[in-house]
């Protein structure tokens, strides 16, 4: 049904009378007029209401902020002035567009409306209203099945749950041994056993390879002499076979090596290379990681916060916990059959860890080991006004708040739609915008992003560079297992002898790493003298060179 708004007009001299349509009205929307301005102005002068012939509410609130709150000059204002926050203006634009006036005081023993005993005795703003004191509760009440059988709710103007309010732990400072932070422990003792496998390893190989062992002050090429051992007698220069892998040069090769100081000498084997060369890949990416996570261990403080969510607070003991004593979140843990939930509840209940406001809540969540659970609003709200607050883990559940007023009242239904209006023409989301951010919020970011931990490379991150340190160990061995064979097939092919013996020659002759006379002072003596028979110290009996480890 469309009703159409005309202004009318008295007949003029020719009988003509003109009644021009100015606008129409829709039951499901407001109505729209189009009229010139001296019309409306007219309509206005002729249409204003007294203040004393509207309705008057007796509105109950309570004091908790940014909903409802006392300006700092409120002694020198009247009842209602001196109030201000997102509920007093949304009363004051229902007041405007409805046309009702009101007067707004907090109730009186400062609670929400709890039926404590169950025999409908309620506290709080919800009992004020059922004794007559009030006819609506203006405040952060939210909805539930209990209340709504008291009273009757408007749809709710803020959709909110439950979630956790936090301290934020204080910054943890680098300590004498933070340098060690950037990886794990795990990964420190892999980083160990791999540089004593690749010691032994390398150690093994250099010594089995035919092609590490060369002749004493040998330049590049295995099997070469140095070129000044041509211009000397075997008295002056004794030339004998040696090998630079040695245990401690060894040792000294991979460490050097992994800490870029350098080595003095190098492999010369395809086996020895091999492994070398894994080596170097292994320890470039690991050192590479390391200095790329030292700067941010060092200067990036990350608080460690022990639960991430309520599951992990309810499976603790050492973090207290509570909420506000007769609230809806207190009945929500109450009534709830949510093993977690229940658990919760029959913690809370025999220790004294409710609080009396949000406020006194959001105080010992400061000063205390204690965990708050409260409505995501406020909670936003508080951890936008302290950046040492934070929230922990998600939103449990779905409410509102809504406006209460008596069982019946006519004006339930029309301050819903009005509300309905104003989340549809954005009203509400920008007054939660005014006191939420823009009323001196020193955080920016409801998140807080603190991290849980200090950051430190896991086993998970760097496990394929030791699976690759391996393979190449792998590698080398059976590298150098075909070398030996090669060499060994070789020597016994231009030498006669059977393959079997000469490997057998080969493997205790490079596996002879205690004999005395390949001792590196025994050598050093030997190099001023023959033997006794008179050849070279660097010939065997046979005449064949003589091996020996430097």
């Amino acid at each position: 049904m469309t009703v159409t708004v005309i202004k009318y007009l008295y007949p003029t001299s020719r009988n003509i009378t003109i009644n021009p349509p100015i606008g129409f009205w829709e039951p499901a929307t407001n109505v729209h007029v189009n009229m010139s301005g001296d019309s409306k102005a007219q309509l206005q002068r002729n249409v204003q209401v007294s203040d004393e012939l509207k309705p008057h509410f007796r509105v109950t609130t309570i004091m908790e902020r940014p909903y409802v709150m006392l300006k700092k000059n409120h002694y020198e204002l009247d009842s209602n002035s001196k109030f201000e926050g997102f509920c007093i203006d949304l009363l004051a634009e229902l007041s405007k567009d409805l046309g009702f006036t009101y007067t707004i005081h907090a109730v009186k023993d400062g609670k929400y409306g709890n039926d404590k005993y169950g025999n409908g005795s309620w506290d709080g703003m919800i009992g004020e209203i059922l004794r007559g004191e009030a006819e609506m509760a203006v405040a952060p009440l939210t909805v539930n099945y209990r209340r709504s059988e008291a009273v009757d709710f408007t749809k709710p103007f803020l959709s909110l749950g439950i979630s956790i309010l936090y301290k934020v732990p204080d910054d943890q400072q680098p300590d004498l041994f933070s340098f060690l932070n950037p990886l794990s422990w795990q990964i420190w003792t892999a980083i160990a056993t791999s540089i004593i496998t690749v010691t032994l390893g390398m150690y093994f190989v250099a010594n089995v390879t035919p092609y590490e062992w060369n002749l004493n002050f040998s330049c590049c090429t295995a099997h070469e002499p140095h070129p000044a051992a041509a211009f000397a007698t075997s008295q002056e220069a004794p030339i004998v076979m040696s090998n630079n892998y040695s245990f401690w040069n060894t040792v000294w090769y991979v460490l050097s090596t992994m800490l870029k100081g350098g080595c003095d000498f190098g492999p010369r084997a395809v086996s020895t290379r091999l492994l070398g060369g894994t080596w170097w890949v292994f320890y470039l990416v690991i050192i590479s990681a390391y200095t790329a996570n030292l700067a941010a261990v060092l200067t990036v403080s990350r608080p460690y916060i022990p639960i991430k969510n309520l599951d992990d607070l309810a499976n603790q003991t050492t973090i207290s916990y509570g909420t506000i004593r007769g609230g809806s979140t207190m009945q929500f843990f109450q009534e709830s059959r949510i093993a977690a939930h229940v658990k919760m509840w029959e913690y809370m209940k025999d220790k004294d860890v409710f609080v009396t406001s949000n406020g006194k809540g959001v105080e010992r969540a400061l000063s205390m080991n204690y965990a708050y659970l409260m409505e995501s609003t406020s909670l936003e709200y508080e951890t936008q006004q302290n950046c040492n607050l934070t929230q922990i883990g998600g939103v449990l559940g779905s409410k509102g708040y809504g406006i209460a007023l008596a069982k019946k009242s006519d004006w339930t239904d029309r301050i819903s739609r009005q509300i309905l209006l104003y989340a549809k023409r954005g009203i509400i989301e920008m007054k939660k915008t005014k006191w939420w951010r823009s009323k001196g919020a020193a955080c920016t970011s409801t998140a807080s992003a603190v991290k849980h931990d200090r950051f430190a490379l896991s086993m998970y991150n760097v496990a394929g560079l030791f699976i690759t340190l391996g393979v190449g160990i792998v590698l080398a061995v059976i590298v150098v297992i075909f070398e030996l064979l090669y060499r060994c097939h070789h020597i016994s092919k231009k030498e006669g002898k059977p393959f079997l013996e000469e490997l057998c020659y080969e493997l205790k002759f490079a596996m002879n790493m205690t004999s005395l006379s390949d001792h590196r002072s025994r050598q050093k003596m030997s190099m001023c003298m023959n033997n006794g028979n008179g050849k070279p110290n660097h010939l065997n009996e046979n005449g064949s060179l003589k091996k020996t480890t430097l």
